[in-house]
């Protein structure tokens, strides 16, 4: 009878895709909105990563690629390297350290092209779009036969590197410490040149999240003007279902229909305009197999 369990859902992962050892595919009717799909992945082998289509190719909407670390203990180090070909010409961009990759609507390119993997990493690819859908450029061109990027040169603001950084315990004001023994990255509009928020955070030890209120607490909020999910993944390179923890997050308008919702499952929380979400507390957490915790919106 639970009102607002239905706004947490179990991540649909499944196996072997390719170079993907386990992922999910969510669209607009996992979401249920037209405005965001994400693809997730654990990468374990060179290739190309699984597309829509393996030629040069265009989409309609904007797309960001995030290419991030399983290595809880040392983020910075991707463990592999990989390829993204961008523009008519297939200009080669190269990168062995957490990347994120912005792909604006229009622009040919290839679907990335793993060169090595050293050890397993993980890609986070979000659509501006509740439908996957690509229209072949250039039925003949290769990947990875096209010009090197130079320094500074066309497409190079579109790969960027993925600052990692140590999580502030005080970040939310300097009263209270919320440490989380984990580090973040966290890209914007300013950063992306395109309407994308996201944050990725590893959480290794029990902690509140949410800014603290005058009362010392933390409460709920809503957002009027967009939609929000907030997701939960797994380190566990072997089951990207277990979490290893609880995380207890409340949904509803506090006094009048909050709810806890508790997850033990990779889960994504859909947040629909003005539905009341927050305060999230990590209860229980496995420090060498730590929850990966993101926000993302299009706002």
């Amino acid at each position: 009878m639970s009102k607002y369990g239905k706004y947490a859902k179990q991540l649909p992962i499944t196996g072997r895709n390719g170079n993907i050892k386990l992922g999910a595919v969510m669209d607009g009717s996992f979401f249920e909105w037209d405005s965001l799909s994400v693809r997730y992945g654990l990468v374990d082998r060179p290739g190309m990563i699984p597309e829509e289509t393996d030629k040069m190719h265009t989409h309609e909407y904007d797309q960001m690629i995030m290419f991030i670390s399983s290595d809880a203990d040392n983020m910075l180090d991707l463990g592999a390297d990989l390829e993204v070909d961008l523009g008519p010409d297939g200009i080669r961009h190269r990168m062995s350290t957490p990347h994120v990759v912005t792909i604006p609507a229009g622009t040919p390119h290839f679907s990335p092209v793993v060169t090595e993997v050293r050890k397993p990493f993980y890609f986070v690819a979000v659509s501006a779009a509740g439908s996957f859908k690509a229209e072949v450029f250039d039925e003949k061109a290769v990947p990875g036969t096209g010009p090197w990027s130079k320094f500074f040169g066309e497409f190079m603001r579109n790969v960027k590197v993925l600052g990692v950084t140590a999580t502030d315990p005080y970040h939310y004001g300097s009263e209270h410490a919320q440490p989380t023994g984990g580090v973040s990255h966290h890209v914007g509009p300013s950063t992306l040149g395109m309407n994308f928020t996201m944050s990725w955070s590893t959480i290794r030890q029990p902690n509140d999240f949410g800014p603290w209120k005058e009362d010392g607490k933390h409460h709920p909020h809503a957002h009027e003007a967009y939609e929000e999910t907030l997701m939960f993944f797994s380190l566990d390179q072997d089951n990207l279902l277990d979490l290893h923890g609880v995380a207890d997050i409340c949904i509803g308008q506090e006094d009048v229909d909050q709810e806890h919702v508790l997850l033990t499952k990779a889960t994504a929380t859909i947040m629909h305009k003005g539905v009341w979400h927050l305060p999230l507390v990590f209860k229980e957490v496995d420090f060498n197999t730590p929850m990966v915790f993101i926000t993302l919106s299009r706002n």
